[in-house]
């Protein structure tokens, strides 16, 4: 987890909510990490697992947080994403810095990809690029094909499977990537009410 030297948010979304959760998953962390990690301040992120310990979600060890049996259900019902990752943008995105999340079928939930762009320039990121993975390729959500090199790329980084969708924020810094992918991974939440 790198740290962002870059001023950092103060308000936590839905989307560091579930980043949160999955990052708790795979390792305990404490405050000073993961608001290095999410590019928030450290006093939101004790107001963040304020919330998260009072929904029964966490609990904080001497460690750092860790997720409980109640955090890993709420986690199975989310949509599944993976963490997070660096990627070269290629042809596909404006910025230097991007950050792709894969989200395991959930093609049948995007219309046209736009509600992911919009929730990742409300983050703070230029935008985001929404992929879909069937019949073993990856195009835009209008059917038109990514290029052959982007897709072989793409695939190998993630590995998707039918109807899972790649979602790839972009910004001029990673830390405003990550709050993009953070707005993005906040409509799964959506969604799902």
């Amino acid at each position: 987890m790198d740290h962002f030297p870059y001023p950092l948010m103060q308000n936590y979304t839905r989307g560091d909510i579930l980043l949160t959760l999955k990052i708790l998953q795979a390792q305990q962390i404490g405050r000073k990490n993961l608001s290095k990690f999410l590019g928030l301040g450290e006093a939101t992120i004790r107001t963040l697992f304020r919330k998260l310990e009072s929904e029964q979600l966490i609990v904080s060890t001497r460690q750092g947080q860790k997720i409980t049996e109640k955090g890993h259900l709420y986690l199975i019902r989310a949509p599944d994403f993976t963490l997070p990752k660096p990627v070269q943008g290629r042809d596909l995105t404006l910025s230097e810095y991007n950050l792709a999340s894969l989200v395991r079928s959930y093609s049948c939930n995007v219309r046209n990809g736009m509600q992911f762009r919009d929730a990742a320039i409300i983050a703070g990121a230029c935008g985001a690029t929404t992929l879909i993975f069937s019949h073993g390729k990856l195009h835009f959500p209008d059917n038109t094909p990514v290029t052959v090199e982007t897709a072989d790329y793409l695939i190998k980084e993630f590995n998707p499977q039918e109807d899972d969708i790649l979602i790839i924020a972009t910004a001029e810094t990673e830390q405003k990537a990550l709050r993009g992918l953070s707005g993005c991974l906040g409509i799964l939440l959506q969604n799902e009410e």
